[in-house]
């Protein structure tokens, strides 16, 4: 069995080569077109080439941005990430370069540079979203007769954005990128041998609960433990500070431009229905303490006199003009106030109610977990899955600010940014 194991590796191996390969010329073919494009818009010649100043710093570029973008989406499923990531790739490698005219004085065009970035980003979501939009991992998986393990295969097998066919016997096809096996669960002696001789022959072994991570962007619930625990609250001063300095910024810069929208807004929302332009809610927050948090009011003034209660679609609680500011996400504004005073964040889980989180608290194992960082005015899981309806929705919801909380970054928050911009233009899942 090892001498056939090894040679279906060999022979995914090769293929997983040759469609890499296929996806870098892709990517380097594009780049030098943008690059000659770009020139003959600034200098309407392509003799400028000979100049080295000009010449170099492009080649660097031609081969470093596909060849890093390559490396660090291979495994990467969800398109929006790869979006961010890539995008945020071109912004390094064009920071760098504008550091290295500063500091050298080289030659350069603006308009050159403009060009070639404006084609660049957009060549990065023509990529990802048409080029790249059907590809799948191929995978194979080991069978499990354990009981959480056979509903995690399921749910893999019925994703649309992976390959996974579930082995009969220990042997493996031609053709794969990887073996999905549920390494918390018992495996039969034969199954352990062949997973061993899988992982020294060099494939790729990936645990189940992992994959159901990367495919899904969610947290099995079912698979919380001591280890994901620890992972969950281990420390990351430098991304705190990095993303407070951001929220701070952001709020600073955003004012002189949100202030007299605030003002027009208070004086709609006084000319539609008595009561406050402000609405206080206590929530939720970081360490599971209380805050008050502050939205444009946009209900009834006696919306909640018999007890909270969660918010229905065309719920007839709802102002004409909370009814618009609810579509558009405007209602939320305030809450950059939070964000300046360090309650909430622009990106986190989004604070629940108290009465709501206490039941939630006793319904849904791990839903405290979702406290260990500041809420904020968008997440992952609000531009993932929308407004949750009860216990199942919350459920879900928690999968997903549990897989923000994990893998927190840059990266990570850039993605929910584009995303709720998106859902912001659009109004998509307004309640």
């Amino acid at each position: 069995m090892g001498l056939e194991v090894s040679r279906a590796i060999s022979a995914s191996r090769l293929q997983i080569r040759l469609r890499q390969r296929a996806y870098l010329a892709l990517d380097v073919s594009a780049l030098v077109c943008i690059f000659l494009v770009s020139s003959h818009l600034t200098w309407g010649t392509l003799a400028i080439w000979t100049i080295p100043e000009v010449f170099v710093p492009v080649l660097v570029m031609t081969v470093a941005l596909p060849t890093a973008k390559m490396t660090a989406l291979r495994t990467e499923t969800d398109r929006m990430r790869r979006l961010a990531k890539s995008n945020s790739y071109v912004l390094l490698a064009y920071a760098i370069y504008t550091a290295f005219v500063l500091m050298t004085r080289v030659y350069y065009s603006r308009s050159f540079v403009a060009y070639s970035f404006g084609m660049l980003m957009l060549w990065q979501v023509v990529d990802i979203l048409l080029f790249t939009a059907g590809v799948r991992p191929h995978l194979v998986a080991v069978p499990s007769a354990d009981a959480a393990s056979l509903g995690l295969l399921e749910n893999l097998r019925r994703l649309p954005n992976l390959d996974i066919r579930v082995l009969e016997r220990p042997t493996t096809p031609r053709a794969y990128d990887g073996i999905v096996v549920d390494l918390h669960a018992p495996l039969p002696p034969e199954w352990q041998k062949f997973v061993a001789e899988c992982a020294a022959s060099g494939a790729q072994v990936y645990h189940a609960a992992a994959v159901y991570e990367a495919a899904t962007g969610r947290v099995a619930l079912s698979y919380l433990n001591e280890r994901f625990l620890m992972e969950l609250t281990k420390a990351r001063p430098l991304y705190q500070r990095v993303k407070r300095v951001i929220d701070i910024a952001f709020v600073v810069l955003a004012s002189p431009l949100l202030l007299p929208a605030f003002l027009i807004l208070a004086i709609l929302i006084k000319l539609d229905s008595p009561g406050p332009v402000f609405y206080l809610q206590e929530r939720i927050g970081e360490g599971n303490i209380p805050f008050r948090m502050i939205k444009f009011r946009s209900m009834y003034v006696d919306a909640e006199a018999d007890g909270a209660q969660v918010t229905a679609k065309d719920d007839p609680r709802i102002t004409r003009v909370g009814r618009f500011m609810r579509r558009f996400r405007i209602d939320e504004w305030p809450q950059l106030w939070n964000v300046l005073i360090g309650e909430m964040s622009l990106i986190g889980p989004r604070p629940e109610q108290v009465v709501f989180a206490r039941e939630y608290e006793k319904e849904i194992p791990g839903y405290s977990c979702r406290h260990l960082v500041k809420p904020g005015i968008t997440g992952w899981a609000q531009v993932q899955h929308g407004y949750a309806a009860g216990t199942d929705d919350t459920r879900t919801k928690l999968e997903y600010d549990l897989y923000y909380i994990k893998n927190m970054s840059i990266w990570l928050d850039l993605s929910i940014l584009i995303r709720t911009i998106g859902i912001v233009l659009t109004g998509n899942g307004a309640r």
